[in-house]
């Protein structure tokens, strides 16, 4: 009996023991709106026993011995602990977290929340940009970050992406302004970021001031940009789909006069030239009413090679989940995006000589937690690109050139599809067409790769809150060019003559003979390069009460080798430091410091020391504020002020340098010599050293009417200084060049900021806001030569301000007549109808003397983006209006200039004597060089102070709910989207060119296109 008794005990023991330890707990978890899907729950004394709530917002889950508390969690929710007190099932409420006061900003080599960051900050969920129907990440951010500043210069396919700037510009050197860009700790270039598939980006942060900046020390002087990628988060495997189709077209098409009102012009210009009229009165007749196509052609070229819009596609498919042993982001994507060139191949060669880009993108990033206290992260990416345009051909520019086809030319093909030549021109090339279709292609293919390994250990037992983080990355780039293509052949074309139906052989300089020549292959390598990236740094985090440090010391080391050229290693090595400190989060610190070199720079001038220093006061957490700031949420002032460096400089390598240049032969007496020599190149300047800046930043931060206002305001001044320039005050006599000097100074000085506004009426969700960008730059000294007059200088002005001829009206015959009017002095004598410029110095003549500060430089000092957002039940609008002001523009050559460009609208608007009185436009004449010419005489004129207001992008979607989804589908979106879908900007009334094109160019730049997209994305 007592054997039995105590048998019985022991299974009463057992039943209860495997009770407790499989004890089940089911609940459903809401949020303000119904159940909530993937929400991740623990048991607290054993993280690794977790579920998952269901499409209904349902969970089970099993628990082990331990403690009887659940933790829930979920991106963009707070995380909840709930005790099980009995209680079963449970219903559980979750809230999403406060965004606009927790906001996570990304810094560099760690994280920071909105209230507690005193630098100057920029940060973008991917998410926003993610359906914006472009190539390149940089195109979506313009109007979406204060103090950001971008130009797209161009739309041809893979080669669309834009310049950009943070603060706008403040070195003289022209690549002294590319912001340092850091994408999962590896260091890009702008061609690296635009090759970036925007569905791999988690975050997009732009570090503006010296307090974010001075940690880069040597390369922080630019700011800096810095992408974080997606990587796995707790919970069974997500995969998701998205498929974009897309038309494009041109933001505006070009519109050229007709044979008949060009032949009318070219008369009138040769009449003004005292030159023998072209065309006849019968071939004005056959022009107009075009009953002789082949004898008397009208061919718009543009028309006639461009299709009036082509195609692209984005696919993506990417894989995320994990466990606490293993956490994973994998994707890929293709990108294709084709050209507006209509397609001329023949059956025989498929040989596609269009523009297209073609890329391909492969990342998978890879958490491992080896134990609790080793951490692993291995993330590897690759991306392979195809670019392709008719081989040595501008298209555009081509199309433009009234020096290579006038409308009147050759018909498109001859009456047997033979192809035809530009007869009446001094190249007589074969037309367009046929030239593109016989030419081939050339073919840029590159490879990207990029692989990074590193450890997170959690140093603990030496003292709370120590860690020690490892970081070893490599980045290599492949690229080379294939060409297939005739070099200097054309094919064979003829002149059809129809008054007898002859075909005449085109015999001339650009003749192909009878026959076409086979294709040739031709290759060259264009980029072999490698970086290798080391880091390695102490992490310290830890909360002593009410008072918050984090610190960092990081060593970092960077070797740089181009293969392609055989140049020597580029390397770059340093210490940084931050330190931070905050109480209550009111009072707020942060302390950084760079000390870094690079081996450009002599030993003793190699390295600097770039310290700064963030301060921030959070008033609403001040009793004696409580009231003044009782609306308010977050009234933080806040300012950094600090010195960063660049190591971009001008010239050879290692400037310090003497350097001696190989030569030809020489003379000797009277007889020349063929042997080698050896001379002195720029003399080698030891003192050289980086460029330094000195930034000051003072900014706002402010959420009001329960966090429903959100502002952000900033005013900046940088001073930069040492700045590397060739110094143009030494007198040439000296015999010989001279290195770069750090002598140069310039200011730049502006204010930038975001406010958003956002609420909800009843089911409808809305927000609006503007961010608005300022900076303008001073040159102060750099060196110049003294110039004869001191309106001739350029010191004073801004980077990169034009400098020409002040317009004052057009010649009149009494001006032309009068000695007494100032008038340039060339070969030909000016006419009435001429451009009259200001005699500056007053003597009379119109000469280089007279050149004086006009416009303003062609970067915009002034951007705004406008964000309105509406959602209702699951539909949703999401449109951004982005613009440009006081910047300057002006085109030359085959843009604007009759003869040397086709024939436009404008051009009928020249000065007649019976149009004098509102003539925009001078007399017409056939010389390129008179006092009428851009490329000659560049005035205010031709220079349009241009802005343009773009509705950038429109988004209209509908998110599925989860319940109207069938199979095992847990998300369904559908949306159609568009990129630059109006523009409005007063360029057009003088260019046919889009409002961002590059100043002082032709404006021959592939046409930047509009982009309208239909998409969907499903997950399961």
């Amino acid at each position: 009996m007592k054997k039995l008794t105590i048998l019985t005990l022991l299974l009463v023991c057992c039943i209860f023991k495997g009770y407790a330890q499989e004890h089940i707990i089911t609940g459903i978890i809401k949020d303000s709106t119904g159940p909530v899907a993937d929400v991740n729950i623990f048991q607290k004394s054993d993280l690794k026993n977790m579920t998952y709530s269901n499409a209904d917002g349902v969970f089970k889950l099993k628990l082990n011995k331990g403690s009887d508390t659940l933790l829930i969690s979920k991106i963009g929710y707070e995380k909840v602990e709930i005790p099980l007190m009995g209680n079963n099932p449970l219903s559980i409420t979750i809230h999403q977290e406060n965004s606009l006061l927790n906001d996570v900003v990304v810094v560099g080599f760690g994280k920071k929340n909105r209230i507690t960051n005193t630098g100057a900050v920029a940060t973008i969920n991917a998410k926003e940009i993610r359906r914006i129907p472009t190539s390149s990440v940089q195109n979506t951010l313009a109007g979406r970050l204060p103090g950001f500043f971008s130009q797209q210069r161009s739309g041809q396919p893979g080669k669309d992406a834009s310049d950009y700037f943070i603060r706008g510009v403040s070195s003289l050197n022209a690549n002294g302004n590319k912001p340092l860009i850091i994408v999962d700790d590896i260091e890009y270039t702008y061609e690296q970021l635009s090759q970036i598939n925007v569905n791999e980006i988690e975050s997009i942060s732009i570090l503006k001031d010296a307090s974010t900046t001075a940690i880069y020390g040597i390369k922080g002087a630019n700011g800096v940009l810095i992408v974080t990628t997606r990587r796995g988060e707790l919970g069974h495997p997500k995969f998701n789909l998205s498929k974009q189709n897309s038309v494009q077209s041109p933001v505006l098409t070009p519109k050229f006069l007709n044979s008949y009102n060009t032949a009318l012009l070219v008369n009138e210009a040769e009449k003004n030239d005292g030159l023998a009229q072209q065309f006849s009165q019968a071939d004005l007749e056959a022009f107009k009413n075009g009953t002789d196509p082949y004898g008397h052609p009208d061919i718009d070229w543009y028309k006639a090679i461009m299709k009036p819009y082509s195609l692209q596609s984005n696919e993506n498919l990417d894989i995320s989940g994990g466990n606490h042993a293993v956490k994973y982001f994998v994707s890929g994507g293709l990108f294709s995006q084709n050209g507006t060139v209509r397609d001329f191949s023949t059956n025989t060669d498929n040989v596609n000589t269009n523009y297209f880009y073609r890329r391909y993108n492969i990342r998978s990033n890879l958490d491992i937690q080896v134990t609790d206290n080793l951490r692993l992260r291995l993330d590897l990416t690759a991306r392979f690109g195809d670019i392709n345009q008719p081989y040595n051909q501008n298209v555009v520019s081509d199309i433009f050139d009234f020096t290579k086809y006038h409308p009147y030319s050759a018909p498109f093909l001859n009456p047997n599809g033979s192809y035809a030549y530009a007869y009446d021109t001094q190249n007589q090339l074969p037309t367009l067409n046929a030239i593109i279709a016989t030419g081939g292609y050339s073919r840029q293919r590159r490879t990207d790769y990029n692989s990074l390994v590193g450890f997170d250990e959690n140093l603990n037992f030496i003292t709370k809150g120590l860690s020690l983080t490892g970081r070893l990355s490599y980045a290599g780039i492949d690229q080379n060019t294939l060409n297939l293509a005739r070099p200097y052949a054309y094919p064979p074309s003829y002149h059809f003559d129809p008054s007898d139906s002859t075909y005449s052989l085109n015999t001339g300089t650009s003749s192909g003979g009878y026959t076409l020549i086979g294709y040739r292959t031709m290759g060259n390598t264009d980029i072999k390069d490698q970086r290798v990236n080391t880091q390695l740094y102490l992490n310290y985090k830890r909360d002593f009460g009410e008072h918050h440090i984090t610190s960092l010391l990081l060593w970092n080391q960077e070797n740089y080798q181009d293969y392609k050229n055989a140049a020597a290693p580029q390397k770059f090595k340093g210490f940084s430091f931050k330190v931070g400190y905050n109480y209550k989060e009111t009072y707020l610190l942060d302390f950084n410091v760079g000390y870094n070199g690079s081996d450009r720079f002599n030993a003793s001038k190699r390295y600097g020391l770039f310290p700064a220093i963030g301060l921030g006061w959070n008033l609403t957490n001040e009793r004696i504020f409580k009231n003044i700031l009782s609306g308010f949420n977050l009234f933080k002032l806040r300012g950094s002020y600090g010195v960063v460096g660049s190591d971009v400089a001008p010239g050879d390598q290692y400037l310090y340098q003497q350097v001696y240049q190989q030569g030809g032969g020489y003379s000797f007496g009277q007889s020349p010599q063929d042997g080698g020599t050896i001379y002195e190149g720029a003399l080698g300047n030891p003192n050289v050293t980086w460029e330094k800046k000195r930034s000051l930043d003072i900014g706002l931060d402010i959420n009001a009417l329960k966090n429903k206002l959100s502002i952000t305001a900033d005013y900046f001044r940088d001073f930069r200084f040492d700045q590397l320039v060739t110094s143009n005050n030494i007198s040439e006599i000296l015999g010989i060049g001279v290195s770069p000097t750090n002598v140069a100074r310039t200011i730049n000085r502006g204010f930038d900021g975001t406010a958003t506004y956002k609420d909800k009426a009843g089911q409808l969700d809305y927000s609006f806001g503007i961010v608005w960008s300022y900076a303008k730059n001073k040159i102060l000294y750099e060196a110049e030569a003294q110039p004869k007059y001191p309106w001739l200088a350029v010191t004073g002005h801004s980077i990169g301000q034009p400098f020409g001829y002040k317009y004052i009206g057009f010649y009149s015959d009494a001006d032309v007549n009068n000695p007494a009017v100032a008038k340039p002095n060339t070969a030909i004598p000016v006419q009435a109808g001429d451009l009259k410029y200001e005699d500056r110095n007053k003597d009379g003549i119109i000469d280089e003397n007279d050149r004086q500060a006009i416009g303003k430089p062609n970067l915009p000092s002034t951007t705004f983006g406008v964000p309105l957002n509406l959602g209702y039940k699951g539909f949703y609008v999401n449109v951004l209006f982005q613009g440009a002001f006081d910047y300057s523009l002006a085109l030359t050559g085959t843009a604007i200039e009759p003869f040397q460009s086709q024939f436009q609208p404008i051009h009928e608007k020249r000065w007649t004597p019976e149009t004098a009185g509102n003539a925009a436009f001078p007399r017409l004449t056939t010389n390129p060089t008179t006092v009428n010419s851009p490329a000659v005489y560049m005035s205010d004129f031709w220079l349009i102070n241009a802005y343009y207001i773009r509705l950038k992008t429109v988004e209209i979607g509908y998110q599925f709910p989860q319940k109207m989804l069938p199979f095992k589908i847990s998300s369904g979106r559908i949306y159609l989207s568009s990129y630059n879908l109006v523009t409005w900007s007063n360029v057009s009334k003088k260019y046919q060119q889009d409002p961002e094109v590059a100043s002082n160019t032709a404006g021959d730049a592939y046409l930047n296109q509009r982009v309208i997209n239909v998409g969907i994305e499903i997950g399961f």
